[in-house]
Formats: C-alpha cells, sequence, structure tokens
C-alpha cells in the first residue's frame, strides 16, 4: 500500500548459512548491514553499498520483521486500503520461510510456532484490530472476511482451496474489473479460521508438487484475503472493501533460464492481474 507521498517499499532480508556450510563462514560472507537500512557487498576491487527502507541481518527475528513489513499494511488494510505483501528471491534464500514459518516437520505447528511468518502473524494482528474496533464501537460496525488462495504455473491459475487439474480462467466484466473465474472463496471470522484455509492450500500445493508436477519453486502463490466494513454513522451506512495480497513469487533464478524470458514476463502479467482486480 501506499501512504500519501511514499512509494512502494523495499526490504531486504539476509539469511544466516546454512548448517552444513556455518564452519568456515567467515571465509563465505560476501555481504553485511552496516546499517538499519544499507548492505555492503564485497565485490573486487571495491566494496559496493546499496540503500533500501529497512535491512534485516541475521539476527532479526521473525517479530521484527512482521513489526518493520507488516504492521503499518495490516493497519491500513482494516481501515480500508489494499495491501500487498510479498517475498522475492532465489530458490533456498528464505522466502518461504520469512512469509510462512518453519517446515511444518516433526510436529511443529507452523502457524502457532514463535518461529512463524509474516502471513500467520498477519491473520493475527488483523483480527485483534476487528476484535478491538467492534469492542469500542459495538453493533455500529461489521466486518466480513473472506479468503481464496491461488497457484501461477506456467501461465495457468490453479485454485489451491478447490484444487482440480484444470487451470482457471482471467476474465473481465463492467462490476469486477479483472478476476479469475470460479475461484473458491472461505469466509473467515479468526486468526484460526484463516490458518486452516492457509495450511489447506499449502497442502495441496505439496501435493500438486509432486503428483502434477507442478514444481512449487518454478510457481507463485497469492493468499488473497478480502475485507468488508459496514460502518454506520448518523444513520448512513459507510462502506469499504479492501484487498491484502500474500505472496510467495518463485525463484527469480528462474527468471534466466533459457527460453523462458517470455514465458516469466507472462506469468508476472497475469500476477498483476489478479493483484488489481476489483470485485
Amino acid at each position: 500500500y501506499r501512504n500519501e507521498g511514499d512509494n512502494i517499499k523495499v526490504y531486504i532480508r539476509i539469511r544466516p548459512p546454512l548448517k552444513h556450510v556455518q564452519d568456515g563462514i567467515n571465509d563465505t560472507v560476501c555481504l553485511e548491514a552496516t546499517t538499519n537500512n544499507s548492505v555492503t557487498i564485497f565485490t573486487k576491487p571495491e566494496p559496493k553499498q546499496f540503500s533500501y527502507d529497512f535491512v534485516a541481518n541475521m539476527e532479526t527475528t521473525q517479530e521484527e520483521v512482521f513489526t518493520t513489513v507488516g504492521k503499518g499494511i495490516i493497519e491500513a488494510f482494516v481501515n480500508g486500503f489494499n495491501g500487498t505483501i510479498f517475498a522475492y528471491g532465489q530458490t533456498g534464500s528464505g522466502k518461504t520461510f520469512t512469509m510462512m514459518g518453519p517446515p511444518g516437520d516433526d510436529g511443529i505447528d507452523t502457524f502457532t510456532h514463535e518461529m512463524r511468518g509474516v502471513i500467520p502473524r498477519c491473520f493475527e494482528y488483523m483480527f485483534s484490530l476487528i476484535n478491538r474496533e467492534q469492542e469500542k464501537i459495538g453493533d455500529r460496525v461489521e466486518f466480513l472476511a473472506t479468503c481464496s488462495f491461488l497457484e501461477i504455473y506456467n501461465e495457468q491459475v490453479y485454485d489451491l482451496i478447490s484444487p482440480s487439474t484444470a487451470g482457471l480462467q482471467l476474465r473481465e466484466n463492467i462490476k469486477k474489473g479483472v478476476f479469475v473465474d470460479s475461484l473458491a472463496e472461505r469466509d473467515v471470522c479468526s486468526a484460526k479460521d484463516a490458518y486452516r484455509v492457509l495450511e489447506s492450500g499449502w497442502l495441496n500445493r505439496r501435493v500438486a508438487s509432486t503428483s502434477m508436477n507442478r514444481e512449487s519453486s518454478r510457481s507463485h502463490a497469492v493468499f488473497t484475503v478480502s475485507l468488508s466494513s459496514k460502518r454506520r454513522v448518523g444513520g448512513m451506512a459507510n462502506i469499504k472493501v479492501a484487498k491484502l495480497h500474500l505472496v510467495d513469487l518463485a525463484g527469480s533464478e528462474r527468471q534466466k533460464d533459457t527460453n523462458t524470458q517470455d514465458l516469466r514476463l507472462k506469468i508476472f502479467i497475469d500476477i498483476l492481474f489478479v493483484m488489481l482486480s476489483k470485485r
């Protein structure tokens, strides 16, 4: 989202080394966060410095990432403004960990774990703000939240909530603008409800990556929350509708694969259509 006068914000997160390469790490570090908004890359002959809106170093916690990246967007979203958070980087750079949290192995509940990612924390904060508003104003305000979850792979759009082998179609009309035809939506009344929808869709994405050869590192996943609010003021009803898009993009190295640049461009156009839809 944008405040007045603001541009799209860019945040950098430096992933810690993997466990199997931690030995001798002093010989392998090629960049460091020199300040909260700058990175130094140790190139030859001279190091290069780059500036961003915020730089998360190796010690930055999941909570700190959410506070910096997501909190303001969720506050604006509950007040009726569209917002998008997406993670971009090479496969293995930590996009999914940042957005979702640790993998759900060994009995770990990704969505309540202390290292849960931006998306679960967005749910928690969003519903805490909604509950606070309802406690403050009472029945003068009503909220309705719905979720959808799709995957974009090889120019095709797939529904992760109600999966099938057939891809969905992008359509356009005067009332809705550009939209994904027949995309399933689920009403959610709490963070737990949203967790369940996300978890179910994420499992369907994993299944598709093996049974249908839709390699997840080559696909975009877009989880969208639509929030309608109706406030009654002086006998009048003020209705606002906003969308929050939470995106796990395909590995950036795929964009340089031989003979795939046109395809990647088309996929990117697809994702823009979805994000800019007015429904």
